[in-house]
């Protein structure tokens, strides 16, 4: 899967990446703001994106969801932000909670894919960290 990764923390963003890009995966990014996140958005062909909502402090990440559903692209929110996370449920295939076991990523990633792609129920297991949405 080609994954766009959207997190302002870089020590976070390269272990996710380092995690998604060891399991096979290409990474997208990461980008740090709206207006990257977008641009890259725009200019591959993303099949994914894990998006953290508190960019900056400010909980930008919702926006990038809601550009990203205009654009028919998949988000999962990445996110100690629960609240907002669950408030903002049908922009998003599912969600993430910040502090993360890193080897969950992969699995999680996998079991949307699952999603995605009509395999119901996802194969086990599921990650305790991943709620889905959808």
């Amino acid at each position: 899967m080609r994954i766009l990764i959207t997190e302002d923390e870089p020590l976070i963003a390269l272990s996710l990446a380092m995690e998604l890009e060891q399991a096979g995966h290409e990474v997208i990014g990461p980008a740090a703001t709206i207006e990257a996140s977008l641009m890259l958005a725009r200019a591959h062909r993303v099949d994914l994106a894990l998006l953290d909502i508190d960019l900056q402090q400010r909980g930008d990440g919702v926006i990038v969801a809601q550009r990203l559903r205009e654009m028919d692209i998949p988000s999962v929110f990445v996110s100690g932000q629960d609240a907002v996370a669950h408030d903002n449920a049908d922009l998003a295939v599912g969600y993430i909670g910040k502090p993360y076991n890193p080897a969950d990523i992969v699995r999680s990633v996998a079991v949307i894919d699952a999603v995605l792609h009509g395999v119901q129920p996802p194969p086990p297991p599921i990650p305790t960290s991943l709620e889905l949405f959808h």
